[in-house]
């Protein structure tokens, strides 16, 4: 069977001298042509169409653009050609939340101008993801795909006609159909993993081909090669990385997440923290890239628990509870020496924070917050206690608001207030000392109360009076001294009774030059029993004038 071929640059026909194809599954394909050009048209960036076929019937093989054209003396210009999906071979960064399939496609589409094909009803095509990025080339987008969106028996390739099919391998055209190749046709092998035979213009890669599916094919003039994966083993050279770096080998120059099973130890003050045995470590199950249990793995005993900082005694601790994700490391490579770097908030509800604002929290009711513009909360159900050296606080402004306080002070206690200080007290007021009491002021000193004052002195009352007193009593007043009493009066005393007076007293001694009784109008009389003769006497005084 004679295969026909045709080469359109640019929609003109033109012919070709030498031809070498190659064709790769999840890559772009390329070839490198020799092309009649006697009047030098062809230029980088013209477009190709490249059609296999016989008896007349020709269909599309290639769709691409030249990327290189190097024109000879003799009428030829040899050509390096790509396919259309070559544009994924730059950088392509992408960043999207809840990113599906279709929206990833969607914007490789918009900034490259390329058409993808999938299958639209499969399961993976909508459900999104939580994140989806890349820095990478835009081929890496595409084998991130498969990996993000968990894709089964995941293939990209480009079509024939240009378009680019991305998805499952059960979703392809290929699926379900093999082609099988008689021995006979087989021209040699090589290497368990490839075989070459004519030229068949319907064999690509993803095709089954004799129970293997096409990885790559290569195609020199009418001599086709196909290749395929054994899956047994690495190629050579990763073989031999794999040897020198067994942690590259293994995975473990990159972040691992595991799954906490357990807190395994305490700490006492004083207990020292070794590999042997970090008592502050838990014991963690290896998670897969998919967030699922590396059940072939078996549960790391004691992984050791970050601290923030260090120091004798020294650190930031909290256990992570059972089933919380934290990311895994491994010191030097080693699987020895894994550890923990950090806890993730991964499946556990989260408490009330914006942004901005800074929370530590054990749970609602304990936590530390500092909002956005500073203001700080320290609460807790239980207790709260502070204890240092020396304590200082200052503020512009303090308030207290307890149900009950109670302050102890060992030593002395000194308060010091610039301004006025009001003591409110719906109850009452006891105030007590084991010592003395000293109550002073530099303004006036007021004592008000709506019932009775009542002060009880165990010894001396001592009370100086810098210039005058004044004592109003509203009802009666009773003095009590149950001894002598003494009363000094350097200037005058004046006594005004509205009403009688009455003085009951053993005896009444009043010394004065002259006593007056009622300005001396009134009348005194000084009748009494002689107590020599019995009989009525008269005894008046001298000094003493009752009248004229």
């Amino acid at each position: 069977m004679k295969i026909e071929k045709r080469l359109l640059i640019n929609s003109i026909e033109m012919k070709t001298s030498d031809e070498n194809w190659v064709l790769e599954l999840s890559a772009g394909g390329r070839g490198i042509l020799t092309v009649e050009d006697k009047e030098q048209a062809i230029a980088v960036g013209q477009n190709i169409h490249y059609q296999l076929g016989s008896n007349g019937t020709l269909k599309p093989w290639f769709t691409g653009y030249i990327t290189k054209a190097t024109p000879n003396n003799i009428g030829f210009t040899r050509i390096v050609v790509r396919e259309l999906c070559f544009l994924l071979s730059s950088s392509r960064p992408l960043s999207l939340q809840h990113a599906t399939v279709k929206s990833i496609l969607d914007k490789l589409s918009k900034d490259t101008g390329l058409s993808f094909t999938y299958n639209d009803n499969a399961d993976y095509f909508n459900t999104p993801v939580a994140n989806f990025t890349s820095n990478g080339s835009g081929y890496q987008v595409l084998e991130n795909i498969g990996r993000a969106f968990r894709i089964p028996d995941f293939v990209w390739y480009q079509q024939a006609d240009g378009m680019i099919f991305i998805g499952s391998h059960a979703d392809s055209n290929y699926h379900n159909k093999p082609i099988l190749i008689p021995q006979e046709l087989i021209q040699k092998q090589k290497g368990g993993n490839s075989v070459t035979l004519p030229l068949f213009p319907s064999i690509r890669p993803a095709v089954e081909v004799n129970g293997q599916r096409i990885t790559k094919q290569e195609i020199k003039d009418d001599e086709l090669t196909l290749f395929w994966s054994t899956g047994k083993q690495d190629s050579s050279d990763k073989q031999k990385i794999k040897q020198l770096f067994p942690e590259l080998a293994a995975g473990f120059h990159l972040p691992k997440l595991g799954q906490v099973m357990a807190v395994t130890d305490s700490a006492n003050s004083g207990d020292i923290n070794t590999a042997f045995r970090p008592r502050y470590a838990a014991d963690v199950q290896l998670l897969n890239e998919n967030g699922e249990p590396e059940i072939t793995v078996p549960v790391y005993k004691s992984v050791m628990l970050p601290i923030g900082f260090g120091g004798s005694e020294q650190g930031q601790f909290h256990a992570p509870n059972e089933g919380s994700i934290v990311e895994l490391a491994f010191a030097n490579g080693r699987a020895d020496q894994p550890f923990i770097r950090t806890v993730l908030g991964l499946g556990w509800t989260l408490p009330n924070i914006e942004v901005g604002e800074l929370l530590l929290q054990q749970r609602e009711e304990v936590q530390e917050r500092t909002d956005t513009v500073g203001n700080q909360w320290k609460t807790t159900d239980q207790e709260q206690h502070d204890h240092a050296f020396l304590k200082t606080q200052t503020a512009d402004v303090n308030t207290i608001n307890s149900g009950q306080q109670t302050q102890i002070v060992k030593q002395h206690s000194t308060e010091s207030i610039t301004g006025q200080k009001v003591i409110e007290s719906l109850g009452a007021i006891d105030v007590l000392a084991g010592d003395n009491l000293v109550l002073g002021a530099l303004g006036n000193m007021q004592m008000a109360s709506a019932g009775e004052l009542v002060q009880v002195v165990g010894k001396l009352r001592d009370v100086v009076i810098g210039l005058n007193d004044k004592l109003t009593v509203m009802g009666n007043r009773v003095l009590t001294i149950e001894k002598n009493d003494t009363i000094v009066i350097n200037g005058q005393q004046t006594i005004t009774i509205s009403k009688d007076q009455l003085i009951q007293a053993k005896n009444i001694n009043m010394k004065g030059d002259i006593i007056t009784l009622n300005g001396g109008a009134g009348v005194i009389t000084c009748e009494s029993i002689c107590p020599f003769t019995g009989k009525p006497h008269v005894d008046g005084s001298t000094t003493v004038f009752a009248g004229k």
